[in-house]
Order: C-alpha cells, then structure tokens, then sequence
C-alpha cells in the first residue's frame, strides 16, 4: 500500500458514493496528513476486484466575476502601453510648437508697404531705416540683434565697445561695432554694402567669413559666400532719398527695382529689351514717369494695357 499526497488528491470510492461524498472526506491541505486522514492506495489490481475506482477531486471553480474582471485588465493592458507610446510621440511636438509659439511671441515685428520707407530706432543708439516692402524681427528685449525677413535696410549706428550689432539675414550675420552698412535680402540672395566702418559678415554653417571696408560689398546665399566687390555707392546712397540711380545697367534690374515701389507694374514686352543697358536717376515709386523717360530715348514705346500695368515694347520702325 502506498500513500500519496498532491494537489489533486486521488482518492478510492467505494461503488455509488458520489463526488460530493468523495470531497466531503478529502483530509484538510492546510494540516499535515496523519495516520488518520491518509488514504492508501493498492497499487496492485486488487483494488479493481475490490469494486473501486479512482477520481480526481476538482479544483474550486472560478468566479464568474473573477473571470471578466482578468480579462479586463488583459484588454487593457495593450491599451495602456499604446497610451504611453503616443504621449512619448506627441509630447517632444508640444514642447517644440510651444517653443517656437514663445519665441514667436517674443520678438517684436515691423513692415513696410509698397512705396513706403520707415525708420526705426534701434537698443543702445542708432536707427534703422527700412526700404519699401520690407519686414523684420527684434527682440522685445534689449538684444543688439536683427531679423530682415526680406527687404532692404540702412543701419546708422553708434560705436558700441560693449556688444556689436547683429543683423540675421538667410543664412548669414551680419555684425557691427558702428558706422553706416546696408542688407538686401531679395530672394534667395543676401546683398551687404559698408558705408562707413567695418562690416563683419559671417556664414556660421560653412564656417566662411569676410570684413568689409568702406566701399565693399558682398553677396551670398544657398550656403557660399562670395567674393569681396567694390559696392556701387550712387546707387547705395540713392535709394534712401527715394531715387533709383542706375548706370549701364540693365532694363529688367531697372524694371524690378521700380516695381518694388508701385503698384503700378511696368512689364518688358519683349525679351530683346531685358539686357538693354539704362543709365540716369528715376524717382522710386513713379513708374509712368520712368516709361515716359524711356519712351522719348526712342529706344522703345510704352504702351499703357491697364490702369496698373504699362508694357514696354520696342520702338517702332
């Protein structure tokens, strides 16, 4: 005879005794078998003769309730990674968007319209005159620094031995001590011309730099800065008193600058006339007048198609 004891106790049961009899007689699992409560087990088939069976006790049965309640937290455990999965996705975006809404509401912006000129003045002494159609950024601070977003601007400093001022034009600065120094930005190419002491101008991603003198200018954008040029000063110093000075230059420069100031547009008819070279001093603004001038060189003939579009074609032979 041998005795077992386990979780699913294996007990003999004498023919017509039910399961509940069978169970009622199961010894206690919380209490250590004794002699008593132990049930032998023949390992031999005389049991079989004996008209014995075996059975297995079942186990207590689940609560319904039990059930849903694990199946709940097995739905919602996927759900809750994915919850974490997503805040870890969409929080480094608020950060970023309420960054750049701060820094936007940070900075103070000013524009000018079509044929308007605009002066402002500037921290720690000094104004900036704006071109027409011109827009930039400062800090609401008292930052020596700049953003021309697009335009054209004159800066008339003081000497500053504390901190130079900062002009951000695309891709480069463009920085100052003092003196007199121009940024044009018109399109995707940054013009600066130094008028009076020197003008730093720095690309910080290709780690390029130049320093201008009085009288020299330089171009960059898309990454590369150019060479060092003699500026032209007539020009340069035209356009703040609202006069466009053009010499051997072409008719489209002439016909765009122009456009910049009206909103009367002037419009080349022919491209044969776009290269035809223009030399004298026009009045920012007036392009009838401009049209005119051009018109009696007899070099070509203004036609007036619109109330704000004059074509100019050429002269007649």
């Amino acid at each position: 005879m041998a005795r077992i004891y386990a979780d699913n106790v294996v007990f003999l049961m004498r023919p017509g005794e039910t399961a509940r009899r069978r169970v009622e007689r199961a010894p206690d699992r919380r209490s250590p078998p004794s002699n008593d409560t132990a049930v032998a087990c023949h390992a031999t088939s005389a049991n079989a003769s004996l008209g014995y069976s075996h059975t297995v006790a079942p186990r207590p049965a689940v609560d319904s309730g039990t059930r849903q309640q694990t199946g709940a937290n097995a739905r919602r455990a996927p759900l809750r990674w994915v919850l974490l999965l997503a805040a870890a996705c969409v929080l480094p975006v608020a950060v970023c968007t309420w960054r750049a809404v701060a820094h936007q509401a940070s900075l103070q912006h000013y524009a000018t319209a079509t044929g308007e000129q605009r002066k402002l003045p500037l921290p720690g002494g000094g104004t900036a005159l704006l071109d027409t159609d011109t827009a930039v950024s400062t800090p609401a601070g008292q930052g020596r620094e700049l953003r021309l977003e697009h335009g054209r601007a004159q800066f008339d400093l003081k000497p500053a031995l504390s901190q130079p001022f900062a002009v951000h034009a695309g891709d480069g600065v463009v920085s100052a001590a003092g003196g007199r120094f121009q940024v044009s930005r018109l399109a995707h190419e940054v013009r600066v011309v130094a008028l009076a002491g020197t003008v730093s101008v720095n690309l910080p991603a290709s780690n390029e730099q130049v320093t201008l003198r009085p009288g020299q200018q330089v171009d960059y954008g898309y990454g590369r800065l150019g060479g060092t040029q003699p500026a032209d000063l007539a020009a340069a110093r035209g356009w703040p008193r609202g006069e466009l000075v053009f010499y051997r230059r072409n008719l489209a420069e002439l016909v765009a600058a122009m456009n910049r100031y009206s909103d009367t547009r002037l419009v080349i008819g022919d491209d044969a006339l776009r290269n035809l070279p223009v030399s004298g001093v026009f009045d920012a603004g007036d392009p009838a007048g401009l049209a005119q001038a051009l018109q009696r060189s007899r070099l070509l003939r203004a036609v007036r198609v619109a109330p704000d579009e004059i074509v100019l074609q050429p002269a007649a032979r």
